[in-house]
């Protein structure tokens, strides 16, 4: 693993941890403060799947960037589904969190550009580490989002 590598998964566990806390901090007993609180929403978990998945997705897409930057042309297909990746899980946590009445609509058609991304990434998952991490995080995140 060299350096960039070491710090792109750095970053990534940072910010996963940032998540996995603050959506731990939902379960904590509230009731003695005065704001308004909606609860637990019933897509807390897809919603972290989906932020995990746009994470890795972010790191790959970044990787790829820097291998055609080198002229490794084999990744513009991942950098391309990446992308993709990274803005229907956006899409999908920002509708999810308002209860929106097309999550599930709009998770149906993130669980397809999962998919594709799952199968680009797949292609590189034995060279590219980062690529066989989006890959399963692009996997766990169809998993969740078929329960919505």
């Amino acid at each position: 693993m060299n350096r960039k590598e070491l710090l792109q998964k750095a970053g990534m566990a940072v910010a996963v941890s940032g998540i996995l806390s603050t959506l731990s901090a939902e379960d904590h007993d509230h009731s003695t403060m005065t704001m308004p609180s909606a609860g637990k929403s019933k897509y807390s978990k897809a919603m972290m799947v989906a932020m995990h998945c746009q994470l890795s997705a972010e790191v790959c897409l970044s990787h790829c960037l820097t291998e055609l930057g080198k002229g490794d042309k084999s990744l513009a297909a991942c950098a391309v589904s990446t992308r993709e990746v990274i803005s229907l899980c956006d899409s999908f946590v920002k509708l999810a969190s308002q209860s929106s009445s097309f999550t599930k609509k709009l998770a149906n058609l993130c669980i397809e550009v999962c998919e594709a991304c799952a199968k680009e990434c797949d292609k590189h998952a034995n060279h590219h580490t980062i690529c066989k991490e989006c890959r399963d995080s692009c996997l766990a995140c169809i998993k969740e989002l078929k329960k919505v």
